[in-house]
Parts: C-alpha cells; structure tokens; sequence
C-alpha cells in the first residue's frame, strides 16, 4: 500500500522535487545503512554510456542491485530541446528499479537516485514518477568578464546534471572578452580562450549527462573586444578595456564586409556547437553610437527609421544567416520587434515584455527573475513563476521594495517599471519554453564561483523543474542545504573554507557567517558614486572596477544569503541579541581595529543587540527601538549585517501592533 505524499520535505531531502511521490505508510529500513554494495544492471543503452556515469554517481552507495532500463529507441547522441526526461524509481527491499522511456530521463532518474541516496532516504515501497515542467532549464555563464578553465566548466556542467537542469549557456563574447577561437579570424580571441578541442570535448561531456550547450555571440552591440581586433567593422575609434558595464561600441550595420564576417563567425560556431539553437544576443545597443556617425544617421533620416529599427533590420539578417546554416536563433528581449521572424525571445525586462512577445507568437525563455549574480536571497528567485500572470508578476516586484532586506536599494529598483511603459494586456493562455538562472561574471572568477551559483541554483532548477503546486519557501529551504551535499561543491563549506584560508578563527567565523553582500555592486560604483547612491541623488558615471581585479576580499566568500541569520530570525529578541554578543567575543580588541574593513558592520551587529537588551528591558520604547534600528540595518561598505534586517522587521511588527 501507498500513502500518497505532497512535499514530505521530513521524510525526503530532495531538489528539485518530483512531480508525484508515493511513500510507504509504515515505517522501513532505508536501504545503504545496511544493504550490500551496489550492483548496477543496464538495459537498454546499447551506446554504454549510462554505465560509466552511473558507478560514477553512484558506485559508492551501498544499495543492492540497481536495474536501469531504457525502453525506447537509440537515443541521438546529443541532447535536444524535446527529448524526453520522464522516468520512473521504484525501490524494493533488494534494490532499486529505475526506468526511462529514453537515456535522458534515465539521467534525470540517477539525480534523484544521489539525492535520496546521500541522505539515506531509500525507503523500500517508495515510488516516484517524474518529469519536468518545462523543456528548457538552464544556466547562462558569463565567460567573457571573467575566463573559467574547462575543469571550471566540467564541474558546472556536474552540477547542472545534478539538479536535473539540461542547458548550459555560454556567453563567450562581450566588450571585456572574446573567448571563441576563430579560424578566419584569429585576432578576435582573447589571450584566455577556448581552443576547438577543448569545446568539442565540453560538448561530448555535457552530451553524456544531458545538458545542451547554447553558444552565444553577442552583437551588434557589445563588440569592444571584436572592434580592438578589427577597427573596420566600428565606426570610431575604440580601446581595450576591462571596465565594468556596457560599453558604447556597436558594429556598424552599413557595411556588408561585416555581415560576411559574421555568417564565417557563425559557421565556425555551428561547426564545434551541434546544438539546434544558436545566441545572437542583440541587447543593450547604445543608440548614440550610430546616431553620432554622419553615414548611419543619413541613413536613419532617409529611410524613416529609429535605432531601434535599425537594431532589427541588423538582427533580421543575422537570423536568416543562422537559419541558413541550420540552426535557430535565440536573442535577448530587444529582439523583440513586429518584422523580426520567428526567433526566441530571452526575456530579461520583465512580465511586460514577456506577454509582448507572447502577443506576437514568439517562444520565450524566461531569465529575468533569475540573476544569480544580483545577492538576492533564494526566495526571491524561487517566488518567480515563468508563467505567472502578469499582474502577480509585476505585484510581485513591487513587493520587493518593501521587504527590508532590500531598503538600501528600493530607489534604484524602480528602473524595473521604465519597461512596463509598452505593456500589453495579452489575454492568451501562457505558455513559455522554460527559463535560465544567469551568472554575469563582473564580480566572479573560477574562485567565488560555488558560492555565487550554488547558493542559490537549486531553487531556480526547482523552479523550472517541479509542479506549479511547489511553491512553499519554507519547505524550499529545509532542503536547499541538503541538495547543497549532491553538488560537486557545497557553497557553504567553500565559503568557511575560504575565509579561514584568509587567517580567521572558527569562532570568528560564527559572526561573518551572519554577514552578507549588499545587495547591489558598490565596488563597480567608487566611493562618489557609492555615497551619492546612499544619499539618492544622481550618481556619476564613473565606474572604476576592471574585470581582472583580484577578488580576494572578505566579501567575496559570503554567501549572498546567510542561513545562521535565518536561523537567528526564528529565535525571540532577547535569545538572538545573546546569541550575537557570544559569537563577537572571539573578535577581541579586532572590533575596534580602524584598519578592519570589518569593523563597521560588526560594531553594528554590538550595537543592535545592544539595543534589543534595552528594549527588552523596557529603556526604550518600541518607536524608538524602531528609528535607532533602522540607522543601524543599512549597508556598512559593501557588507549587511543579517540580523539587523530581521530584527528591523521585527521592531517593525511589534510597533505596529501596539
């Protein structure tokens, strides 16, 4: 007999969560706490590539016999956007029974298998049947700002396959780097780039544990890097550069020698990459830069066109070259535009612009909501849905300038609503091909990458992978540190260990773990820019941060979301402000070291528990408790003390209430 469960989130650590869980009503031995070595048996998978990669995963667990069959035809030697991921687990006092309409769903099958494995949550009689909610569930990695090694990728890629995600996308150009290795034009690739080995083994390797690679090419704007090595294709003059933010430079859509250079560009891609879909980018062209040249802006005045026009006339061509050569083309959300054919949309500006696509037929890829590289907590991206409606979309946004965590930077949130300028009221049923959590790297190197994705990953595959019904934050969490233990790296564990490298005590790193980044890139701003926007006036342009400056700073290994703040938060006042005065003892006269970057918001954390001792003990009203936390809860250089945001909100409650 069954009991059919919903997320039993106590009896199985599991994510992303499967779409139907049958557990059995008794209580039973799980097996690999006293089952024999595991024996796996494969059927079905005449290539042999399910064996290799299973005793990988696998071999370590002591499971009994693990049948896996696959019981539909040859597979294609690459993964494709509609292959089927279905399976079928099924574990008995003996073993376990794994099944699959097809090797990709037997993959998939395996990620799950780990899990419940690594947790010893192998019941017998437990039963799951699964498959995921959306086709396309990726990950975009940004290797143009920050160059990440093929060992880098091949983890990554580890990673992807374990939280059941089928789409790696490559970002391999931008104005700070170009990463492809062209033949026709070798000048283009950067000193650190991929050779055409390395990609094709990428390929093979991601191919064998079901993750597409999506290559990208960013144009027309964000060019510098391909400018640098070909000035004919610009229209000025421009430099080299590694500076933070978009740059001006475009090519120019005038002249027909760069339309060849692309379609051999393209080629060359399609050639390493066999997947069915080619990135063309096509975002964020600055419009000064073709308005400025006397030929382009003729032309403009001539034909009755904007930039935007433009853009599009540029793009129209590049997509008929990718449809040429037998691939489809995906762009950003500024490809959107009536004239331009049937390519996908990868929508970053919002519900608004997402139903505006939708209103013209074109497939979407949803990725707005899910910017790693901004420290927004899990919840956050988790609470996304890629097909919610667009009123509970946009309500949602405005949601987060109220929530505390995000007071330093509710002003500067407002620039999500500038795209809601051209909203649609789209009636029809919503339907998206899937999303991609994006990892832009101006702030991450191969050295903070396991804390900045992996903190974070596993609630966006949840998201793109389990039932609309799984949407529960609370039950997201209770097993988001423990699919942290699937990973190839659990980003806590990476964070504690890089900060004692970096000569902290165990004890003071009891206090750090209750700091966390702000929320928004104060380094890239300088210290004018940094205190103008704090003060919410205009800030200036100037950015000074380079993407090859040396990441080794305290907040580099934070995690964007710290869990023993969590924790603290479900504790009374008075137990968090003892449990912080504890944790800052070992600090020592460090606290009042004015060298120590740290000083500053650790002196805070003092402060505010402090301030709950007297509130508890009745010193001070709750509106005044209230005012003196909230000078407090606000960013201290480029760090948030946790606690002070909980306890703000707290203070908050209780003054409301009285």
């Amino acid at each position: 007999m069954f009991g059919m469960t919903d997320l039993t989130e106590q009896t199985l650590n599991c994510m992303p969560w499967p779409e139907q869980v049958s557990l059995p009503a008794g209580r039973t031995t799980p097996l690999g706490r006293h089952g024999s070595a595991t024996v796996i048996q494969v059927a079905g998978d005449p290539a042999g590539r399910l064996m290799p990669y299973a005793q990988q995963v696998l071999g370590s667990f002591a499971l009994g016999t693990l049948d896996i069959t696959v019981a539909g035809q040859v597979p294609e030697p690459t993964p494709f956007l509609q292959m089927d991921e279905s399976y079928s687990l099924r574990v008995t006092a003996k073993g376990v029974e794994l099944s699959s309409p097809a090797y990709w769903g037997a993959l998939r099958g395996i990620a799950t298998l780990t899990q419940l494995a690594l947790h010893n949550q192998l019941h017998p009689d437990l039963l799951i049947q699964d498959k995921p909610r959306f086709a396309w569930r990726g990950l975009l990695l940004d290797v143009a700002r920050h160059f990440f090694p093929v060992a880098v990728l091949k983890s990554v890629i580890d990673g992807l396959a374990a939280l059941k995600m089928n789409v790696l996308h490559l970002h391999l150009s931008d104005d700070q780097g170009f990463r492809f290795p062209s033949v026709a034009y070798p000048n283009l690739a950067s000193d650190d780039h991929y050779t055409a080995e390395e990609l094709r083994e990428l390929v093979t390797y991601a191919s064998d544990r079901g993750v597409r690679i999506v290559p990208e090419l960013d144009m027309p704007g964000h060019v510098t890097s391909w400018l640098v090595a070909h000035p004919e294709w610009g229209t000025q003059a421009t430099e080299a550069s590694r500076r933070f933010g978009v740059h001006k430079a475009c090519l120019n859509p005038l002249d027909e020698a760069i339309y060849q250079a692309i379609e051999v560009l393209l080629g060359e891609v399609a050639g390493i990459f066999p997947d069915e879909y080619l990135h063309i980018g096509g975002d964020e062209v600055n419009p000064t830069w073709w308005q400025s040249d006397p030929a382009i802006a003729s032309y403009l005045e001539q034909e009755q066109l904007s930039t935007h026009d433009l853009q599009n006339q540029f793009l129209i061509r590049i997509c008929s070259m990718v449809t040429k050569i037998g691939r489809k083309a995906v762009g950003w959300d500024e490809v959107l535009h009536p004239r331009m054919p049937s390519c996908i949309v990868q929508n970053w500006r919002g519900a608004t612009s997402r139903d505006r696509a939708l209103a013209l037929s074109r497939p979407v890829l949803v990725s707005g909501p899910y910017y790693l590289d901004l420290h927004y907590p899990a919840d956050v991206h988790y609470g996304f849905d890629p097909e919610a409606d667009q009123s509970q979309w946009l309500a949602q946004e405005d949601a987060l300038q109220q929530d505390p965590r995000f007071s330093h930077v509710a002003d500067g949130m407002e620039w999500t609503k500038h795209w809601r300028k051209d909203r649609v009221n789209y009636q029809g049923e919503v339907r998206v091909l899937g999303g991609e959590a994006c990892l832009w790297a101006e702030l991450v190197n191969p050295d903070v990458l396991s804390t900045r994705l992996y903190s974070r990953l596993p609630a966006v595959a949840e998201r793109l992978w389990s039932p609309v019904s799984c949407m529960d934050p609370a039950s997201m969490y209770r097993r988001l540190q423990g699919c942290w233990r699937s990973l190839p790296e659990d980003p806590e564990a990476v964070a504690r260990k890089k900060l004692l490298a970096m000569g902290f005590t165990k004890a003071q790193l009891e206090a750090l773990c209750l700091l966390e980044p702000v929320k928004w890139y104060g380094r890239l701003l300088g210290e004018e820019a940094l205190q103008a926007r704090l003060a919410g006036t205009e800030m200036p342009e100037a950015r000074p941060y380079h993407a090859d400056t040396l990441l080794n700073r305290v907040v580099d290994f934070l995690p964007p979301e710290s869990m023993p703040a969590r924790q603290l938060a479900k504790l009374s006042l008075l137990e968090a402000a003892n449990h912080v005065k504890r944790h800052l003892v070992p600090w020592g006269e460090d606290l009042l070291n004015a060298g120590n970057e740290l000083r500053p918001v650790l002196l805070c954390l003092s402060k505010g528990a402090d301030l709950l001792f007297a509130f508890s003990a009745g010193e001070l009203s709750g509106e005044q408790a209230l005012r003196q936390m909230q000078t407090l809860a606000k960013p201290q250089g480029e760090y948030m003390a946790a606690p002070l945001i909980s306890w703000y909100a707290a203070l908050t409650e209780i003054t409301t209430a009285n």
